[in-house]
């Protein structure tokens, strides 16, 4: 009997085991993605969501588009962010992040580089087109304390705007950090492509102490006018990181930002 008796009570502890598994709260998945701005035109609601305010800079966004009875609306959609600056208008560096639809939940991720604040300057707007409507959602561009955005004009052509774009590091550690920049060229008030065939050099530089530092490695091309490389800082304080950037082994930008970090 011993036997059957220790297999019963293993059973029932077993079972008992479970039913408290199941009975566990199931934790919330929360989503990095909070709504900074929303418009509505004939029963097309439109959210746009960002992981912070939207700013100067390159920002990862998310679209959501529901009809007025909260059901989402799939299929293609087209995005333009428009500055109004009254005596003209232009656009800015977008990005498709997977591709130009309306998944099921009515979503869409996507990257916009906001190249001006809002202000006296004009106003922006992100323009979304989708069942054959178009609305524009009013946002408001902040200008971060430390730019995440600087432009140059080719030393080489003398004509041709380039803009980059600082993703990464976003919490600058003391250490090796991840760096990310992207680069886009105003083509047209309407056309900003990526630019995907620049060479780059890297240097930090501490400011205040007049130094660089050792085990950096310079951004190279990843795709879509993204890239990447290593930053190291030796200490907390403020730091530049500079860039020369080529084409051609021609040098025709040296383009930095000004981090600082404690």
């Amino acid at each position: 009997m011993k036997p059957l008796f220790s297999f019963l009570l293993i059973g029932l502890i077993v079972i008992a085991s479970s039913c408290g598994d199941d009975d566990e709260p199931t934790p919330d998945v929360v989503s990095p993605f909070q709504e900074w701005a929303s418009a509505s035109v004939d029963g097309i609601n439109v959210k746009l969501l960002g992981q912070e305010r939207f700013f100067v800079g390159y920002n990862t966004m998310m679209l959501e588009v529901f009809d007025n009875n909260d059901n989402p609306i799939t299929g293609e959609v087209k995005i333009t962010p428009m500055m109004d600056m009254m005596t003209m208008s232009h656009s800015a560096p977008l990005e498709y992040t997977h591709g130009q639809a309306l998944n099921a939940g009515g979503s869409l991720e996507f990257a916009t580089v906001f190249v001006m604040p809002s202000g006296e300057m004009g106003t922006w707007t992100v323009n979304v087109e989708v069942l054959d409507k178009m609305i524009e959602v009013p946002v408001e561009i902040l200008q971060p304390e430390y730019s995440k955005l600087t432009s140059f004009v080719d030393q080489v052509d003398g004509s041709t705007k380039y803009f980059v774009a600082m993703i990464g590091p976003k919490d600058p550690q003391v250490g090796v950090n991840d760096l990310e920049v992207a680069v886009y060229k105003r083509q047209s008030m309407m056309e900003w492509p990526a630019v995907t065939n620049m060479t780059m050099e890297l240097e930090p530089w501490m400011v205040s102490m007049d130094h660089g530092s050792p085990n950096n490695v310079a951004p190279v091309h990843t795709g879509n006018g993204h890239y990447s490389g290593k930053v190291n800082f030796t200490m907390t304080g403020d730091w530049q990181i500079r860039l020369d950037l080529l084409q051609n082994g021609e040098l025709c930008g040296e383009p930095y930002f000004d981090i600082f970090f404690q």
